[in-house]
């Protein structure tokens, strides 16, 4: 194979490559809806930064973390089945559950005093989530290639 025929075959995954970007406006409202008032309002009501919110064990502070992440993925999922975004939308929703549960989870072992460590901690759980969104991404294009294929 020569590389002109490697250019080629480049140029023709590229193009009909199943990752699609999102308007912006479109992917800010899904964010905002499906990760930050979610986010923060499991934050602002549980999390032991403020005196008025209810001061959680921390085994039930990682279920209500586990249920965010499970509901934020498959809100995300259902969306984009429904053609309401494409699937870049995942690299955005997962780091930013993903950094707002880095700042809850962290409220538990450090208090305000700290949130430079806080946010770094939240920092590297959003770099997990970089990665977390890549595997979903691989796993649903994957299967739409294969649907193509068998289809052919």
């Amino acid at each position: 194979m020569s590389n002109n025929d490697e250019l080629n075959l480049n140029k023709q995954t590229i193009e009909h490559s199943p990752l699609k970007r999102t308007r912006f406006i479109i992917s800010f409202a899904y964010l905002v809806i499906q990760v930050l008032i979610p986010g923060l309002v499991l934050y602002f009501l549980t999390s032991r930064d403020f005196t008025f919110s209810f001061h959680l064990p921390l085994w039930l502070m990682f279920v209500l973390s586990f249920a965010l992440i499970f509901f934020v993925i498959i809100a995300t999922l259902i969306t984009y089945k429904l053609k309401l975004h494409q699937l870049d939308q995942f690299t955005y929703v997962t780091p930013f559950t993903f950094f707002i549960l880095g700042l809850y989870l962290s409220s538990y072992w450090l208090g305000t005093n700290y949130f430079l460590v806080r946010f770094i901690i939240a920092f590297v759980l959003a770099i997990v989530g970089v990665f977390l969104a890549s595997l979903i991404l691989m796993f649903v294009v994957r299967k739409k290639n294969l649907k193509s294929v068998v289809k052919n």
